[in-house]
């Protein structure tokens, strides 16, 4: 009875949502709206009112309206995000327009916003989503905080029998990859509803650095924090993310922040060190033209030059929304001509020199050969 209290009082924090509008009725048909929808809802009308209200309760998800007086929408996100950073922010603006919307993302980091008026559908969809959202983030840090308890009991059994060694190591390594794929999956899932694209990197990845000579320990590794390239996109909006036709300079802005943004999001446990490298450099190119910040030739990390290969190749073996498929044949000449300008010469060399899988159009076959690790 306590394991079940313990998974239901859970349930109840994570369904928490907060309403924040100075204007009573709004309030009221947001509430009128969602009342089936399972949530424990808190409102405020004003920002100051929402702020004591989450001084005293855990909650998942805030919505805001955007102009109020006092404090607006946006001023109180930003002390939303300091008081509950795990919080998930969205913004309920009668704009519509896109620069209220940019700004509130660019410095409240809020998942999404609302315009008034709303359809009923899109409110409820939106707020699954958020609330999705902030169900994989509160899952990912319990596995991260046990990946850190683990670690400590680690270091008590470090004295004792080999085989209880062994298997804190195996739970410990179990847990830190079930918390990256669970990350990769859910970034993948906002822009590619197969979730296929980060298992199909990790094998590209793993391949390249086995024909690079890396070791098997160590390419998988990197293989592994490739998984991460895309985390930053779990902050991106979906309406940005989401978009079929061409993205606006301002959008295609916001949409490279998901490079920063995944650092952001993988912390500075050393354990995620080659993840940071290659979220925030897998955009980079050779030639110094990528972002975000331009980096040239060999300045741009390893890891990221090897997984920019893989990365790129998928995409363009695997049609999208707005992208042409392209056979496999055709996505090697086309990178071939992209050598010294978006990819590693040598890395791409060593792309190319793999053979294929007759049945499977993603995943290289073993190497032709081993290459002698530089030393």
């Amino acid at each position: 009875m306590k394991s079940i209290g313990g998974v239901m009082r859970k349930q109840a924090l994570l369904r928490n949502l907060l309403l924040v509008d100075d204007e009573p009725q709004i309030l009221n048909s947001l509430k009128r709206e969602l009342r089936d929808e399972g949530y424990r809802i808190h409102t405020a009308e004003g920002g100051p009112a929402g702020l004591e209200i989450l001084k005293k309760n855990e909650v998942g998800v805030v919505l805001s309206d955007q102009m109020m007086p006092e404090m607006d929408g946006i001023a109180f996100l930003e002390e939303v995000k300091r008081l509950k950073p795990d919080a998930v922010r969205m913004i309920l603006t009668a704009h519509g327009s896109f620069e209220s919307a940019s700004k509130a993302i660019n410095r409240s980091n809020v998942f999404g916003y609302l315009t008034k008026p709303w359809r009923t559908e899109d409110l409820q969809a939106s707020l699954r989503r958020a609330f999705e959202h902030y169900e994989l983030v509160m899952e990912n840090r319990r596995l991260l905080r046990l990946t850190e308890e683990q670690n400590e009991q680690l270091k008590q059994f470090n004295r004792e029998l080999g085989s209880i060694v062994r298997d804190r190591t195996a739970q410990l390594t179990e847990a830190v990859r079930e918390g990256i794929l669970m990350m990769a999956i859910a970034a993948e899932a906002r822009d590619d509803e197969t979730g296929m694209h980060v298992q199909r990197v990790f094998n590209l990845t793993l391949r390249i650095g086995l024909h690079l000579g890396l070791g098997f320990g160590e390419a998988e590794q990197l293989a592994f924090s490739s998984m991460m390239h895309d985390v930053g996109k779990l902050m991106i909006p979906d309406a940005i993310l989401g978009k079929s036709e061409d993205l606006t300079d301002e959008e295609n802005e916001i949409m490279k922040q998901h490079t920063v943004l995944g650092v952001r999001m993988l912390g500075s446990k050393p354990f995620y060190r080659i993840a940071r490298e290659i979220a925030l450099s897998h955009h980079e190119r050779w030639d110094g033209t990528g972002y975000p910040y331009g980096l040239k030739e060999e300045a741009i990390p390893l890891a990221a030059r090897i997984v920019t290969v893989a990365d790129r190749f998928d995409m363009l073996v695997h049609a999208r929304p707005y992208t042409r498929k392209l056979t496999i044949e055709e996505a090697r000449v086309f990178m071939k001509g992209e050598s010294g300008k978006a990819f590693d010469p040598a890395i791409l060399e060593a792309f190319q020199e793999m053979s294929w899988d007759a049945d499977d159009d993603s995943r290289p076959a073993k190497p032709l050969r081993e290459r002698q690790k530089q030393s």
